[in-house]
């Protein structure tokens, strides 16, 4: 006759984790390791498109786009999903990065046209006008698209999925 198997010690903790439920199983592979990490999707690169969102005007969109292309691009070292959203976001960031380049030309070509004002100032053209007032209203426009882009990018991405929000493909995107 066989002895029947020893009773084994209970290995649920006196005290439990902050969280977790007094009479629940330790986590599965406890003990053998560090836990499984989960699958990087890029998500980060398209969250910190909120930093458009700082209360400083103008600022907080070039704040943005630069972290966006800088996270964006460092999510190619972990390849797959990440690498393909992460290079997307990289491109919205560049893409939103235009739009204060544009905003500067505006600005230097409307001193060097304008006619010089009795007051120390400068009055621009007509056109030049036109052009200012359009580069504001690009301002106002690019501020919405951000906060659609970066929540719609961050849910997106958040969920596993590949993120096809329309950009300018400055950054050739890394096939899977």
């Amino acid at each position: 006759m066989s002895t029947p198997p020893a009773p084994q010690p209970d290995r649920t903790p006196a005290h439990p984790a902050p969280g977790r439920p007094p009479h629940a199983p330790a986590a599965e592979g406890a003990g053998h390791g560090a836990p499984p990490v989960p699958e990087r999707t890029g998500t980060i690169a398209w969250a910190l498109g909120f930093l458009a969102y700082l209360p400083i005007p103008f600022l907080g969109l070039i704040v943005a786009g630069v972290t966006q292309l800088i996270v964006g691009l460092r999510q190619r070292q972990h390849g797959g999903l990440a690498a393909v959203n992460g290079v997307r976001a990289a491109n919205w960031g560049l893409t939103q990065l235009c739009w204060p380049v544009l905003m500067v030309l505006t600005i230097v070509l409307g001193l060097l046209t304008g006619t010089p004002a009795p007051s120390g100032g400068v009055f621009f053209s007509p056109a030049m006008e036109v052009l200012a007032v359009t580069m504001i209203g690009l301002f106002f426009l690019v501020s919405v698209m951000e906060a659609v882009y970066a929540i719609v990018g961050t849910v997106m991405a958040s969920k596993g999925r590949r993120v096809k929000l329309p950009v300018i493909p400055f950054l050739r995107t890394p096939r899977d």
